[in-house]
Formats: C-alpha cells, sequence, structure tokens
C-alpha cells in the first residue's frame, strides 16, 4: 500500500491512492503515478502516443523507469508514469438525491441528477443531506452541516482509466469507495484542513470539526491510510478502527471504535408521539447518536431524524406513524463514533387516545355504579373503551366500540377494583394506540342505618361496620341537615348517647375507610322522642308508649 503526500501533484489534481506505487529515484517523492504493466510487443514511443498529454515526453518516462532500450521493453515490465504526464479530460461528479436545503455552485439549489464539474462545491445546510457520486463510481453522503469540494473529476482517454478526489471542508460524509481492482490509476483520495486520506475499495467516515479544527476517520471497511498535512507522519487504519488528526496535522495511533449499543430489547411497535428507546450504558461511552430513516431505506439516503444524547435513553419526536429504521452507535471521548447498531420498528401513535376526565386517578367510587368520562380527539371519529378486573386487560368486561360520546356508564357492578383504558378511531379499521390504564375502585353504599332505639335516659344507635373504619354521626331538626343539632365521631360501630330534647330529629351517618376514603352519608331517618312524665326519682312514668320511638324514613 502505498500514500500520497500532502503537496503530492499540486493544487489541480491532487491525489492519494492505496495502491499507489512510488517513483523511481527521478520522481518527487510521494508524486502519484499511474502504473501500467508491459505486454508483448509494446515499446515506449507507442505507450506514450497512447497515454500522454505530450508523446514527445517519452525520454521522461525512459529517464523515470531506468529504461535501457525504449524499443525492447521486457514483458511484464511495471513503468510508473507520473499523472502530471498524463492525458486527461474532465467529467463531472453526479448528484444522487437531495433533500433540504443543499446548494451547488454560486449557492444554487441542486437537484437529483445534477452535474458537479471539477472544483465544484456542495453543501448541505443544517435541515439538508445529499449523495453524490464521483466518476471513479465512489458513493458520498453527505449529512447536514456538510461542505465538500470536487477537487479531481477526470478520465484518461487512452486508457478508460479515472482519476477522483474530494476535499470535506465541514461536516460529516459517509464514504463507499469503489472497487477497481487491478487498475493502475491512482485510488480516490480525500483531503481536509487537517490532512490526507488514501483509500481503494473502503466504507468508512470521515468528520471535520470546523470550530475544533480536527478531522475524524472512522474505518468500517477495508483500510485507509491517513496522513496530517505537510507531510506529517501517516498511520494505516484498519476496519473497525478510527483515528483523529489535530489541528497540527498529527495523527493520533488508531484505537478500536466502540462496539453496536445492545438494541435486542427494544420494541418492534412504538405506540407514543414521542417515541423513547432505552440504552444499556457501556464502559467508555460518552454519548450515543442515532439516526432514523425511512424502513424502504437500508442506505439511510435520506435521514429523518438524527439525534445525539448523553442520557440513557433516545428520544424522537415529530414522527409520522410508518415503518421505519433506526441505527445507533456508541461516542468516545475523542469523539470517534463507533460502529452501528440496526433496529427496525413500526410507529402507529395516531389517533392519539383520549384523555381521561373522570373519575382521577386511582379513584375510589361508592355504589355499583361507574361513569367514565373523557375528553374529544379532534382525529377521532369515534371512541373504544375496555373495562376489566386485571390491569394487563386480557379478559375485558367490556369491550365498546364506536362510542359517539365522551361518557359512558355502567350499572350493577360488584364491589371491587376495576381497570379501564381508551382508544380513538378514525373509523372501524383505523384505531389509534389505547391510553394508559387508569385504575378505580367500587366500595359498596353503606347498609341503612338501623332504627334508633330511645330509652327512658338515652338514645342507642347500632350499624355494620368494617374492621379499622372510623364513623361520623350527625344529629339535626331538619331533613337536609343545614344546621347540626349534635355530632359525634367513633371508631365502633355503636353510639350511646343521653336523650336530647323532646321533638323529631333526623340522623345519618357516614363511614371513613383506613386509606382515608369517605363514603357517602346513610338516608337520613326521622325519629321522635316524646314527652314523657317523670316521678321523683327522674324515671319516665308515661307519655313514651312503652318506651317506643317514632321512626320514618
Amino acid at each position: 500500500m502505498h500514500l500520497l503526500s500532502w503537496n503530492a501533484w499540486g493544487r489541480a489534481l491532487q491525489l492519494a491512492a492505496i495502491g499507489l506505487t512510488m517513483a523511481a529515484a527521478a520522481v518527487s517523492a510521494g508524486e502519484p503515478v499511474f502504473t501500467h504493466v508491459v505486454t508483448r510487443e509494446e515499446t515506449l514511443i507507442a505507450l506514450s502516443r497512447r497515454l500522454l498529454a505530450d508523446p514527445r515526453q517519452w525520454p521522461q518516462l525512459q529517464q523515470h523507469n531506468r529504461i535501457v532500450d525504449a524499443r525492447r521493453i521486457p514483458v511484464g515490465t511495471v513503468l510508473k508514469i507520473p499523472v502530471r504526464l498524463l492525458a486527461t479530460e474532465p467529467v463531472p461528479a453526479r448528484v444522487l438525491s437531495a433533500s433540504g436545503e443543499v446548494s451547488g455552485p454560486q449557492g444554487v439549489a441542486v437537484a437529483a441528477g445534477q452535474a458537479l464539474p471539477q472544483g465544484a462545491r456542495l453543501q448541505a445546510g443544517d435541515g439538508g443531506q445529499a449523495t453524490l457520486q464521483l466518476v471513479d463510481g465512489t458513493v458520498l453522503r453527505l449529512r447536514a452541516g456538510s461542505a465538500v469540494q470536487v477537487e479531481t473529476s477526470r478520465r484518461l482517454p487512452r486508457s478508460g482509466e479515472v482519476l477522483s478526489g474530494v476535499k470535506v471542508e465541514a461536516g460529516q460524509v459517509e464514504v463507499q469507495a469503489q472497487k477497481r481492482p487491478g487498475a493502475g490509476a491512482p485510488g480516490f483520495q480525500i483531503s481536509t484542513p487537517q490532512g490526507l486520506l488514501g483509500v481503494r475499495g473502503t466504507e468508512f467516515r470521515v468528520s471535520v470539526d470546523a470550530r475544533a479544527e480536527t478531522t475524524r476517520n472512522e474505518v468500517l471497511e477495508g483500510q485507509v491510510m491517513t496522513e496530517g498535512r505537510d507531510g506529517r507522519a501517516g498511520r494505516s487504519v484498519a476496519a473497525g478502527f478510527g483515528v483523529v488528526v489535530d489541528r497540527s496535522g498529527t495523527v493520533t495511533p488508531p484505537v478500536r471504535l466502540l462496539a453496536p449499543p445492545d438494541v435486542s430489547a427494544w420494541p418492534a411497535l412504538q405506540e407514543r408521539v414521542l417515541v423513547r428507546f432505552p440504552i444499556r450504558p457501556q464502559p467508555a461511552v460518552v454519548a450515543y447518536r442515532a439516526q432514523v430513516a425511512a424502513a424502504a431505506d437500508p442506505a439511510f439516503e435520506r435521514v429523518l431524524q438524527d439525534v445525539r444524547s448523553t442520557g440513557a435513553e433516545l428520544r424522537l419526536v415529530d414522527l409520522p406513524d410508518g415503518d421505519y429504521r433506526i441505527r445507533v452507535r456508541a461516542e468516545d471521548a475523542q469523539g470517534l463514533q463507533g460502529r452501528d447498531a440496526l433496529h427496525l420498528f413500526t410507529l402507529k401513535a395516531r389517533p392519539e387516545p383520549p384523555l381521561p376526565t373522570g373519575p382521577g386517578p386511582k379513584a375510589v367510587v361508592s355504589g355499583a355504579r361507574l361513569d367514565l368520562a373523557w375528553a374529544s380527539v379532534d382525529e377521532a371519529r369515534s371512541y373504544r373503551l375496555q373495562l376489566a378486573r386485571d390491569e394487563a386487560m386480557r379478559e375485558p368486561l367490556r369491550d365498546q366500540r364506536a362510542l359517539a360520546g365522551t361518557a359512558w356508564s355502567v350499572d350493577a357492578l360488584a364491589p371491587g377494583v376495576y381497570f379501564w383504558r381508551l382508544a380513538s378511531e378514525r373509523s372501524a379499521t383505523d384505531q389509534g394506540p389505547f391510553g394508559p390504564v387508569q385504575r378505580v375502585e367500587l366500595r359498596a353504599l353503606p347498609a341503612p342505618l338501623p332504627p334508633p332505639r330511645v330509652g327512658e335516659d338515652s338514645l342507642k344507635l347500632a350499624w355494620e361496620g368494617l374492621p379499622g373504619q372510623t364513623f361520623e354521626v350527625e344529629f339535626a331538626r331538619s331533613a337536609d341537615f343545614a344546621v347540626l343539632e349534635l355530632t359525634r365521631r367513633t371508631e365502633q360501630s355503636a353510639l350511646e348517647l343521653r336523650l336530647p330534647g323532646t321533638g323529631r330529629y333526623w340522623v345519618r351517618m357516614r363511614a371513613r375507610d383506613p386509606d382515608g376514603f369517605v363514603g357517602p352519608y346513610t338516608a337520613p331517618q326521622a325519629f321522635t322522642v316524646p314527652n314523657c312524665l317523670r316521678d321523683g326519682q327522674q324515671r319516665c312514668v308515661g307519655g313514651a308508649d312503652g318506651g317506643s320511638v317514632l321512626i320514618s324514613p
């Protein structure tokens, strides 16, 4: 493997190549050369006529290659021809795709199919991206914020070989360099403000941070020779490794790229507008980068979202419903991004489920009737409601479809815990996801308060209660309990009071459960304390009708 130095071949045709052969002593060190293997009956003069821009330069070839007899060259001899001597013709690169803000020469927007001549500049704005194919078949994918210049795009018409190279000025570019086995021309090269990358048949990423004045090279397949500017020592970077070129042109030792994150537990179906993917921590990781494309776009020609997260979760917003693929990679402390993990998923989050409005979260309701209500959703023509005894909703007690309103009630339910959830429907065949499961508890109404017993000196009440309950008993002169005559709180399910004054009274009771839930009042009961004639010992001797009490509901 050979390398094109930083100053080789000037600005016009600056090249680098894996497989680039260094010329003999007369050729400048690092000068790019085209190699040719001599076949039967080929002469130096004939080759010069076929390959050189000026065939009269054949004596230079003889000197460069130390050929003794220009008319008799041994078959199999490898000739090294300086590229500067070759006859070339310009051939444009071509834009394969462009989306968002992408501009070409003179800042004019570019479109798919547009030709870019040698020297042209292509820039993708913050929301733009483009795919560019060079003359040698190499494909470059420019991500948002990237800029490249087509530095070399020429053909050797007399041999059919091509010369290709670009300069990455800013941003990230994904490169898939074309394999050309057996070719004699220098291979594809990328230059950056900090260095030079020579490649052939390689897949890699190159990133230029204009602010930090650094270049990063991450090799995914094949091998890349990375050299710093001004001829600083280069390093060969194998697949699975990366390097950084700093502002001085120094190339760091290659480091192994981080392994793909584990996405095996990621769900294949997402049902919320805010898409969340958890990430398991990895050693040496400072951040994660994720890119989303349509499921039908395996090459990620058009990245729909590009996010970076330093936390343990990736979040995606504003994706329409559809089928997607996401690739995620880890980033180390040098900013080198590792290998990709790929995951396919479907987003079905619309129409969004309605928001429940009643009863509230984890509500407790008295009685056997359950009244459910929710807010309306603009996209919904109707709603679906499920009611079950299990939170997993495996066996719904009710499954109501095509509910036109925003409320629904059910009677005759037994006491206990119930769960319910809602979904919006656009049509009978287009239902959105269910919303979160809601919990509600039904508790039985208190039993009617038994009639109080009026004795000679006291009033006695007794009722049914549950362990841990406390009770509040109220007495009033009117059924609306506007003015309370007496209030008592007790932990017992019985109460004994001294007789109040004579006349008609109403009594009611309610229970407070151990969890703080306060039940409804019992139905008011009316009773009468009759007049009583008492003897000298204050015993009732008449007027109470044998101690009876009048009761009315």
